[in-house]
């Protein structure tokens, strides 16, 4: 499609805290001259990012205004007494893997297709994220929001990057890699799963909801968001208009919302107790999942850095 985009990517081949919503300090999205501004995203990226993607986003059409993470707050964080040693369970702390994706993006189905292959993993939370760019190409995507796309334009802002694109994967919030591969994909995984942890997480169910501790267990270097994923765990589409007109495609844990529950500073062991605390809203159905994100800010700008440790709550 002669966009100015580039062309399609071949992927077949193969403590305590305050309590509240926060802001994602982002960069708009862009073409590949739009360039970040200087002193934005540390001088070391995160994210040893592409240079080459297959589909770069359209250039902006205003100026950008960053996102807050919100929705219906099914859960909240309080304090609770320290967990016994016993509770920790490191196999419990699955890799999380992201997908940047939209329905209205012909080269994401078998991106798609390789995410929904990793359900079964035990030690494995995919995440597919719909960003809104594409949508005006004829097929708006339904599962698509602004904060998502903030959340790309974060992670690319982060690294240095000049644009976003889809289909993007990052795994644990460090690493991508262009038309990745199932056996390329599986190489960051286990790449991810040997590396030196850097918090120990200890859980207990109790009447109240989930006991939860997260211990440092280094110095972290800075600040540390506590975020809230809801996701449904499996939905098939069928498009009858823009580039996967008549395609059916199946989404694995389609992330619903993000929400930013807490910070911290990693100085000493953060405590809080995650339980429902409200009735069921509309915007989010009944066989919706939740997991906490405990992810590291990159270079002190609030940006997304790595992914520290998942914890699925149900």
């Amino acid at each position: 499609m002669a966009l100015g985009l580039g062309a399609d990517a071949a992927w077949a081949q193969g403590a305590d805290g305050p309590v509240g919503l926060g802001q994602a300090d982002t960069a708009a999205p862009g073409s590949p001259d739009r360039a970040v501004p200087e002193g934005q995203g540390g001088d070391a990226p995160i994210i040893a990012a592409p240079s080459d993607p297959g589909r770069w986003a359209p250039p902006p059409s205003t100026a950008y205004v960053p996102s807050e993470m919100g929705g219906f707050n099914s859960f909240a964080a309080g304090e609770t007494a320290p967990l016994p040693m016993d509770r920790f369970n490191p196999g419990d702390l699955p890799v999380v893997v992201e997908l940047f994706t939209s329905q209205g993006c012909s080269s994401c189905p078998p991106a798609d297709a390789m995410l929904a292959g990793l359900s079964d993993e035990p030690d494995v939370l995919p995440l597919s994220f719909h960003v809104d760019y594409w949508d005006y190409l004829g097929w708006a995507d339904s599962f698509a929001r602004p904060e998502f796309t903030a959340r790309q334009e974060a992670y690319a802002h982060a690294a240095g990057e000049r644009a976003v694109y889809t289909p993007q994967i990052i795994v644990d919030g460090q690493d991508t890699a262009v038309a990745v591969g199932p056996a390329q994909l599986m190489g960051l995984i286990d790449a991810s799963r040997v590396a030196p942890a850097m918090v120990s997480v200890q859980r207990e169910t109790t009447p109240r909801g989930e006991a939860i501790e997260v211990m440092p267990l280094s110095d972290l270097g800075g600040e540390v968001e506590i975020v809230m994923i809801r996701y449904a765990p499996e939905r098939q589409v069928h498009m009858t208009a823009g580039e996967n007109r008549g395609k059916v495609v199946t989404y694995t844990n389609v992330v619903l919302s993000l929400e930013l529950l807490a910070e911290w500073d990693g100085a000493a062991p953060l405590r809080m107790t995650v339980s429902p605390d409200g009735s069921a809203s509309d915007s989010f159905p009944t066989d919706t999942r939740h997991a906490l994100l405990v992810q590291q800010e990159h270079g002190g700008d609030g940006l997304p850095g790595p992914i520290l440790a998942a914890i699925r709550l149900d």
